[in-house]
């Protein structure tokens, strides 16, 4: 028996199936966008697609073997542990930040420490000319055989040279002056950042040798180029810090094979950037004990915890309306707290501007701060200063309550080793708390039980 094969019409325009010809789409009114279609060739069970004639077979996923990889040091452990325990073979690295935080130096300052290791180090310059790389390599003293310099900008030869070369680690200092031969797009543009990016990544996991990218940012802070840039990367750091402050932090925002807001503290030197190991000169300061408006506390960075000092400062206003400034906290919260303390605790902070700060710089949005940011501007309002050796955790609700924070344990250790005796933090913390010998814990429920904190 004859297959019957029945006919549609298909507008090109909209998609729309007709069982009879029209000149005219009745969906979308267009005109001579109608086309006849054999229904018996478009809906047949049999695939129109080709099987492909080589392929991956599929494997059960309990008989791939683990990965076990030794990862390579940098030979710089605060960056090791940013990187979750070095750099792992076959990754690709975004080092994100803004112009002259110091990008440059940090690559030649993993460069000194990799080949005083005796490995050899590719540096790819396209922004910067040999002669004035050399410059500062010998400012930093670091001249040595294994550091290879080239300024190659096409994406398709560095690929062709770190197979040739076959370093133990690429640099890349940026993406942005990368391009691709075939592509007629200018250095820095979406198509260009995309594409030279994927050829970075196919050669890393096909040499199995680490590259680190430096990319530049924007006004708003986020890395130029497409978001897919840090889609395609395995690990996304941004190196921060003002120009005027010799202090520099690296914070992991992305990472496949680590804890994601560790964060690294340099100092930048003439001879370039040193590791600070101990945070407490860096986030405290000695010189505000005894004085208000100064509390100490602690805050979770990926995989450990930093004592911070809250900074608070509160005055009579001299304008129609008060001011109200954070650099470290968010304002918004700065402001919601005020709120709160006027509400609950019956003070007069609409008369009065207040500016917080958190000491060295450090950028952080965490709740855990809400109760310390409430008691510096306690304190500096009063002028009672915190009593010595004080410290307090927690968040603040907006009926006035204390609430329960994460990772407790591990803020306490912290702040029992730069000296802490007392904390106060959430009632709901204390069923969960282990036995610190030598502290003692205030547990509270409201802001008003804040009062034994001050002198």
């Amino acid at each position: 028996m004859k297959k019957k094969i029945s006919k549609t019409f298909l507008c090109q325009s909209c998609g729309q199936e007709f069982s009879r010809w029209a000149g005219k789409c009745e969906s979308c009114g267009k005109w001579n966008t109608i086309v006849e279609e054999s229904g018996g060739d478009r809906f047949s069970s049999t695939p129109s697609y080709k099987k492909s004639a080589v392929y991956k077979e599929p494997v059960p996923i309990d008989s791939i073997p683990s990965d076990d990889t030794k990862r390579l040091s940098s030979g710089l452990s605060e960056l090791d542990l940013v990187l979750g325990g070095g750099l792992v073979p076959g990754s690709l690295i975004l080092v994100g930040g803004e112009p002259g935080v110091g990008k440059s130096t940090l690559i030649l300052e993993i460069s000194r420490s990799m080949v005083s290791q005796g490995r050899k180090i590719l540096y790819i310059s396209g922004e910067e000319s040999a002669a004035q790389v050399g410059l500062r390599a010998a400012r930093m003293n670091v001249l040595s055989e294994s550091l290879l310099l080239s300024s190659e900008t096409y994406a398709e030869n560095i690929s062709a040279m770190v197979e040739d070369v076959a370093p133990d680690l690429v640099f890349v200092d940026s993406i942005q002056t990368l391009t691709r031969e075939a592509l007629p797009n200018q250095a820095g543009t979406v198509t260009q950042l995309r594409e030279c990016t994927q050829v970075l990544l196919e050669t890393a996991k096909r040499t199995g040798i680490p590259i680190i990218m430096t990319g530049h940012i924007t006004k708003d802070g986020a890395i130029a180029g497409p978001k897919v840039l840090e889609h395609l990367v395995d690990t996304v750091l941004y190196f921060e810090g003002d120009k005027l402050n010799y202090f520099r932090l690296l914070r992991a925002v992305k990472n496949r094979f680590g804890a994601v807001g560790d964060l690294a503290v340099f100092e930048m030197l003439e001879s370039g950037l040193k590791e600070v190991k101990d945070r407490q000169r860096v986030f405290i300061s000695s010189l505000t004990e005894g004085k208000s408006g100064s509390v100490i506390s602690s805050v979770v960075e990926g995989s450990r915890a930093l004592s911070v000092e809250v900074q608070a400062l509160v005055s009579r206003t001299n304008y129609s309306q008060a001011r109200r400034m954070a650099e470290g906290p968010d304002t918004r919260r700065l402001i919601l707290l005020a709120a709160v303390i006027e509400k609950y605790l019956g003070h007069t902070l609409s008369e009065c501007d207040i500016f917080g700060n958190l000491a060295g710089g450090l950028q952080v949005d965490e709740p855990a701060l809400d109760l310390a940011i409430c008691a510096s501007i306690l304190s500096s309002y009063t002028e009672r200063p915190v009593q010595s050796g004080f410290a307090v955790i927690g968040e603040v609700g907006l009926s006035g309550e204390v609430r329960s924070v994460g990772q407790v344990s591990l803020r306490l250790k912290e702040l029992k080793g730069v000296g802490i005796e007392t904390v106060f933090l959430p009632k709901g913390n204390l069923a969960e708390l282990e036995k610190i010998p030598g502290m003692e814990i205030v547990g509270i429920s409201a802001l008003r039980e804040l009062e034994g904190l001050f002198k």
